[in-house]
């Protein structure tokens, strides 16, 4: 009540257009999404599914997530998510975890923002145990061969428990799938079975070789 209260009076302004339309990521933005579509999951996955194409007012809304510190906009962008990838079949839901430091900085992890709203009936929950061992830095830089390196041991699982069989690994991008796989790696030397990649979005790259409307991966 006391959201909608301050929603009357003070309306918010949408991330990626910045209207004042009353919600976070507008009707008209999110008209604008284009699906992500399937391809060959990054070794380390069994699986891996993106939501959307990184791109126009998708990339402003994640901007001000992760950089603007919005926590709120997690919330819509994460609803987004859930919609786009339906029902989820495995025995948890894991959000790609932050360093200590990161975390402090920001006060939030964008990828647990996101995985919470995916906490719905019929799916799987999200627990704890996954945790970053060492920074590794911002990666948007970095070559894919690069980011393998950066990644490799970064995480380790330090639950009291072993992680469940059937694992699902929440991240907000997706560029080449190092950091979800290096996560794979964690999850699996402590018992994993089937480790599944879940991303908001993911880069893509306008070619004259397609139809302009298809998402074509952007490794650069």
């Amino acid at each position: 009540m006391l959201e909608h209260l301050l929603n009357l009076l003070f309306p918010d302004r949408c991330v990626g257009c910045r209207r004042l339309t009353g919600e976070l990521f507008c009707v008209r933005c999110r008209s604008r999404l284009r699906p992500y579509p399937p391809f060959p999951p990054p070794p380390g996955l069994d699986a891996a599914r993106v939501a959307f194409c990184y791109e126009g007012a998708l990339v402003k809304a994640i901007h001000q997530l992760k950089y603007g510190r919005r926590r709120r906009v997690g919330h819509a962008l994460g609803d987004l998510l859930a919609a786009a990838v339906g029902p989820l079949a495995a025995d948890a839901l894991i959000a790609v975890p932050l360093h200590r430091d990161r975390l402090r900085e920001r006060g939030f992890n964008q990828a647990a923002e996101l995985a919470v709203r995916l906490c719905r009936p019929g799916n799987p929950p999200l627990i704890e145990g996954l945790a970053r061992a060492r920074a590794t830095g911002r990666q948007a830089r970095l070559t894919a061969t690069a980011r393998v390196a950066n990644t490799a041991g970064a995480f380790v699982w330090i639950g009291a428990q072993p992680p469940p069989p059937r694992v699902i690994v929440i991240d907000d991008v997706l560029t080449t799938g190092a950091t979800l796989a290096a996560c794979a790696a964690a999850l699996r030397a402590a018992g994993a079975q089937s480790v599944v990649g879940i991303a908001l979005a993911r880069s893509v790259m306008l070619t004259p070789l397609y139809n302009r409307s298809i998402c074509v991966v952007n490794c650069a």
